[in-house]
């Protein structure tokens, strides 16, 4: 990624350093045809650069101010913020293997993105990253128009919502009245918690993989086989 990202001077390399965590995910669909999905396009740095480094994928994107198509795919126009916008999306491509969200950085919209798109868009075993996670912790402030009013401590920091349910993602040690309490008390949809393999926290970004059908029926609803020493 680093080589491509330097050639059209994204920020995703020249500033974030995302290729230190993105190359572990990116490389596995390099070749394959894929549909590759962002949000965010602005100058379409980035765009390029997925159109560079993915081989055979259909590239698409979304932004607020423009839609346009171009040799691989299309861009369309559209606030990650209106559901209606992001269905008519997914009834338009209809899934998507790798998702960035690079949107407005605000904390509710990327919650309601991913809520939304982790559940109608991404296919099983399909990759989704937040970025710019950072506003979660800016307080009292405006970025593209948007207030934003969030914080370490705060219940709509979105590294904490995801932080919150790395208990779920080990339910499989819970007893089943633990794991109905924690479910209920997350933000993130019940139908997209089951699906959820793992997350990774990387800097300024959160990675989350959605379990391929055949990790969840293995994994998904498996029983401890040492049920006994969690049980009351």
């Amino acid at each position: 990624m680093l080589k491509h990202g330097l050639m059209f001077k994204t920020d995703k390399v020249t500033h974030h350093g995302y290729e230190r965590f993105y190359d572990y995910f990116l490389l596995q669909f390099k070749q394959k045809k894929i549909n590759f999905f962002e949000i965010g396009i602005d100058a379409g740095r980035s765009l390029k650069t997925w159109t560079s480094y993915f081989n055979n994928a259909n590239i698409y994107g979304m932004d607020i101010n423009k839609g346009y198509k171009h040799e691989r795919g299309e861009v369309f126009q559209g606030d990650q913020s209106k559901k209606s916008d992001l269905k008519k999306i997914v009834e338009e491509v209809g899934t998507a293997d790798f998702i960035i969200d690079d949107g407005s950085h605000k904390p509710e919209h990327q919650l309601m993105t991913f809520n939304y798109l982790f559940k109608e868009f991404l296919n099983f075993g399909g990759i989704y990253i937040i970025e710019d996670i950072e506003t979660s912790y800016w307080k009292h402030s405006t970025l593209y128009n948007y207030r934003i009013n969030s914080g370490y401590n705060m219940d709509n920091n979105i590294v904490k919502i995801f932080s919150n349910i790395v208990d779920i993602v080990n339910r499989e040690f819970l007893i089943e009245e633990d794991i109905k309490l924690l479910t209920k008390k997350s933000k993130i949809d019940i139908d997209n918690l089951k699906y959820i393999s793992f997350i990774m926290f990387g800097q300024n970004c959160v990675i989350i993989k959605k379990m391929s059908i055949e990790e969840y029926n293995k994994y998904g609803n498996r029983k401890y086989r040492y049920f006994e020493n969690i049980s009351k």
